[in-house]
């Protein structure tokens, strides 16, 4: 289904509204063409028809006509017209002429210039006709002598076109200027929505800001209720952020409490289904711990990239905080110390927010930790203006199926596989907003590789 457009109907509508006022503009101004042609032919017409009448006359009984070279002259000046005439005595015998020439219309005993519409051998003709009442000299008796003359109407029809185009021209021209000045006009009144659109498309995905954009009275409504929507919207979300973190926070001490009593129990318990129970309960507050603290992870993140501004910070040291987090934790200590790390001397310029940059790092690594032990490898260079960290691991890697839902939040590959399914999709979440990418492909020998790729630090950014 098309989408609707204001923009679009207007203009259609105005293109309508043209079409109809054009068309009455052309029936009217070829009306009257039309009618200034008949009138200019008419009276060179009527003046030849007259011409004619004057030379009329009976000598002994017999009709006489001397018609004049002027007579057909004055119509003969239009290529196109074909001219006939028809002359009859009194008793309406033809004296000269055509004799089949406008039979049909009946000739009135009286000296005025009637015009008529006729079909001459099948074209259509305009004939002028006029009545004189002349006396024989000799005998005395007189009577009615006719004239009639005809001409094709195709001199009539050209001229009429002329007057239509020449009077046409003037209106199209003024229609177009009118159109032009209408879109413009029409493009104009829109562009407010359009600087609006293009506000709230180069704002972060977590930008609620009011828009402060100048827009006339007519949109002043839309925007009030947009920027009252977005500020529900930000307390709705704020609420949430803050429930959340507050709840993770709280959660963490009791869930270590938890943990460390069930090793306590562990370590005493000797009956082995006590022991499994406890091993359970153990390895449930250590999931439950983990997900508040990347509940806790999430919500500092999304914080700070709302909140804090981007500045010029090296790669290198984000990873080299977030190994020293996790150094710091005592489930990951087996796991660290089979830790490869890769860097190049030369420090790697972005431009970010460095504690969200290190809750990047960190995440990345501890996936690679938590799904895959044994060796992981890791690596940050740069080159061709991009900073490239990768994170290799060992472990039984990701189905080709589930690769695009590993970015998802809380998706894992599978139900019985540990961690709580944030990690990835925080990393994601940090790399877009720092206007970068990530990707998970597997690793040759076996293992996953996830590599995030950003734009190095140009001169003057992050200011």
């Amino acid at each position: 289904m098309a989408r609707l457009s204001i923009e679009r109907r207007l203009l259609i509508t105005t293109a309508c509204l043209f079409l109809v006022i054009g068309s009455v503009l052309a029936l009217t101004v070829g009306t009257y063409a039309r009618r200034a042609a008949d009138e200019a032919f008419d009276r060179v017409l009527t003046a030849s028809a007259l011409a004619i009448a004057d030379t009329v006359g009976i000598e002994e009984g017999a009709v006489t006509v001397d018609i004049p070279y002027s007579a057909f002259a004055i119509l003969g000046t239009s290529r196109l017209n074909r001219v006939f005439y028809r002359v009859t005595a009194p008793d309406g015998s033809l004296v000269t002429g055509s004799p089949i020439l406008a039979l049909d219309i009946p000739l009135m005993q009286d000296q005025t210039l009637r015009l008529h519409d006729a079909v001459y051998r099948g074209d259509p003709v305009r004939v002028a006709s006029v009545q004189r009442y002349r006396a024989d000299t000799m005998t005395g008796t007189g009577g009615w002598i006719g004239v009639m003359v005809a001409e094709t109407r195709e001199a009539r029809q050209e001229l009429a076109g002329q007057l239509t185009v020449n009077g046409m021209l003037p209106a199209l021209a003024v229609a177009l200027l009118s159109g032009g000045l209408i879109l413009v006009s029409v493009r104009s009144a829109f562009s407010p929505l359009r600087l609006i659109e293009s506000n709230l498309r180069a704002r972060r995905p977590s930008d609620l800001r009011r828009i402060d954009t100048e827009v006339p009275v007519e949109v002043s409504t839309l925007v009030s209720a947009l920027n009252e929507f977005m500020d529900r919207l930000s307390s709705v979300l704020d609420g949430v952020k803050r429930v959340t973190a507050d709840a993770a926070h709280q959660l963490r001490t009791p869930l270590a409490a938890i943990q460390a009593q069930a090793e306590v129990g562990l370590e005493e318990a000797q009956d082995p289904q006590v022991r499994r129970r406890l091993s359970r309960i153990h390895h449930n507050a250590r999931e439950a711990g983990l997900l508040a603290n990347m509940l806790l992870s999430d919500a500092t993140t999304m914080h700070r990239l709302e909140t804090q501004d981007r500045e010029i910070v090296d790669f290198g040291d984000a990873v080299k905080q977030a190994l020293q987090m996790l150094r710091a934790e005592s489930a990951y200590t087996v796991a660290m110390q089979s830790l490869v790390l890769v860097m190049q001397e030369a420090p790697v310029l972005v431009v970010a927010e460095p504690v969200v940059l290190r809750e990047m790092v960190r995440n990345i690594i501890e996936n690679a930790l938590i799904h895959a032990p044994g060796q992981t490898d890791i690596q940050l260079a740069a080159s061709k203006g991009l900073a490239n960290f990768k994170v290799m691991d060992r472990g039984p890697g990701i189905p080709d199926a589930s690769k695009d839902k590993v970015f998802q939040r809380f998706a894992r590959a599978g139900a019985r596989n540990p961690g709580t399914g944030l990690g990835l999709a925080i990393a994601k979440d940090v790399a877009v907003a720092f206007g970068g990418t990530i990707s998970v492909v597997d690793r040759s020998g076996g293992g996953l590789v996830v590599e995030v790729i950003m734009p190095l630090a140009r001169q003057g950014e992050g200011a």
